[in-house]
């Protein structure tokens, strides 16, 4: 009996020599590994494809989860199933199996339980409100929200609304981790904005310790992404100069034109100074002011001008205010009304209560925006973008300008729609003012249609059909010529 309780005893210190401490480093990736050595508790990462980002966030979870018994770490991705889809077999299976770790995968729950009774669990916060509050009251050691450029809902708010008190008892760590895509909003991008991946590195902003590498630095791919790339160049020269090849292969914030809302080019919609039509004095200048209502979201006005004897639309200013009441609203709009004599003051009308206040409260004649038919009057309205004849202030009109060039189409969204976490409060009270401006009735010959005249109404139906046919084709024509580029 004491031989064979002396063999037990040796078996158990042989299997227990050969059972080795994992290892949740790579010492050939030099950047992930300096990344995981961060102390810091707020991490940003941002990378190209396959630069190992994912794999860096499976690391930091299971190391944190393997070095503190009893507790819960998360891992966050846009939806449930591309959660599952980026770190459940590739990432969390894998790191597992290499090192020895002994989980226990729940595929129901979408969770991975390790011999010393951590959890880590896998959500996807963006669309579903359940996953969201599945976080509330919970305690994590560490945290890695993945695809941290493209959520609609706002990021900002997850971050320190839900997950930074829930990591406050055990001082855990919060990671942000994406490539970049074609919205320029949000803490990631304020986080990693100007931001160049091929030159690996580290920065600090705002309380957060952020990093920076390419596919090139990550060991086990770098010989295969340079082939990829010869090849894609191979195939279209000019492949460098698409901007997925830029977002996916360089990691660099730009926007695919073909996916903005808005066709505005500051190099063909802008002026300096408003033109003054030679026609010996005939004609008038018109002005309309659209409003944008908004509390939490800011307040918009857009001014806009046209003349008689112009074909062009010319916004004169915009501007936004967040936290307006009704009296300030009504203030700032009767302060335009002393600068200009407008014909129409169009306001968005989802509020009607406030809209009523204003109007008679405040003795200010207000007309409610039409919405219906908004992507097809966004299409026309493209038109005009397109042949130049609207043209903004280069000035006066920055908050619009910056609006149109980070407002993208919802790409998840079974209609036509703008990015919900995409400003576009200017945009639409310039969509509003817009649809009550009559330049394209300017007079181009001896015989001038003017929206009075009593058989305008039926003409301009005709005419917004015409335009919302040409518009559509020259979009059909711009998607064609971009995919033909990009092939």
């Amino acid at each position: 009996m004491l031989f064979r309780s002396q063999e037990r005893s040796e078996f158990f210190e042989l299997v227990k020599e050969e059972k080795k401490e994992p290892v949740f480093r790579s010492p050939e990736h030099i950047w992930q590994t300096q990344f995981l050595d961060d102390p810091s508790r707020m991490k940003a990462l941002l990378c190209t494809r396959r630069a190992g980002k994912s794999y860096a966030a499976g690391l930091m979870l299971l190391e944190a989860a393997y070095k503190n018994p009893n507790v819960s770490c998360l891992y966050v991705a846009l939806t449930r199933d591309s959660a599952k889809r980026i770190m459940w077999k590739d990432v969390l299976k894998t790191i597992d199996r290499e090192q020895q770790l002994g989980c226990r995968f729940n595929e129901t729950e979408l969770s991975v339980t390790l011999p010393n009774g951590s959890i880590v669990y896998l959500l996807g916060m963006d669309a579903d409100e359940q996953e969201k509050e599945k976080a509330l009251g919970q305690k994590f050691k560490a945290v890695a929200v993945d695809e941290a450029a493209s959520y609609n809902v706002d990021l900002n708010e997850i971050v320190y609304g839900i997950l930074k008190p829930a990591t406050a008892d055990y001082r855990g760590t919060i990671a942000l981790i994406g490539t970049p895509g074609n919205m320029k909003r949000g803490i990631f991008f304020d986080l990693t904005r100007g931001q160049d991946p091929g030159d690996p590195g580290r920065w600090d902003k705002d309380g957060w310790t952020c990093y920076r590498w390419t596919a090139f630095q990550n060991p086990k791919v770098a010989e295969q992404w340079t082939a990829e790339i010869e090849d894609l160049k191979l195939a279209n020269p000019a492949v460098e100069q698409t901007t997925l090849f830029q977002q996916h292969y360089l990691g660099r914030w730009v926007i695919d034109d073909t996916k903005l809302v808005y066709k505005f080019d500051s190099a063909r919609n802008v002026f300096k100074e408003l033109p003054t039509p030679k026609v010996n004095g005939r004609g008038r200048w018109h002005y309309v002011l659209g409003i944008d209502l908004g509390f939490n979201d800011p307040t918009a006005w857009v001014v806009c001008a046209y003349h008689d004897f112009d074909r062009c639309l010319y916004v004169l200013g915009a501007d936004k205010k967040g936290g307006c009441d009704i009296t300030e609203v009504a203030d700032r709009t009767r302060n335009l009304m002393t600068k200009f004599e407008f014909d129409a003051i169009v306001i968005d009308n989802a509020n009607r209560q406030a809209v009523e206040e204003i109007r008679r409260r405040h003795d200010i004649p207000l007309t409610a925006a039409d919405k219906v038919g908004k992507a097809d009057f966004i299409e026309i309205m493209n038109g005009d973008f397109v042949s130049g004849w609207i043209k903004l202030h280069a000035t006066a009109t920055l908050a619009l300008q910056e609006e149109y060039g980070g407002l993208v189409w919802d790409e998840r969204s079974q209609r036509r729609e703008e990015h919900p976490a995409s400003p576009n409060h200017c945009s639409d009270a310039m969509l509003y003012a817009w649809r009550h401006c009559y330049q394209w009735l300017a007079e181009t010959g001896a015989h001038r249609l003017t929206p009075y005249a009593s058989a305008s109404a039926d003409w301009m139906v005709v005419e917004a059909e015409r335009r919302l046919e040409e518009s559509l084709a020259e979009r059909d024509r711009m998607e064609a010529e971009s995919r033909l580029y990009s092939e």
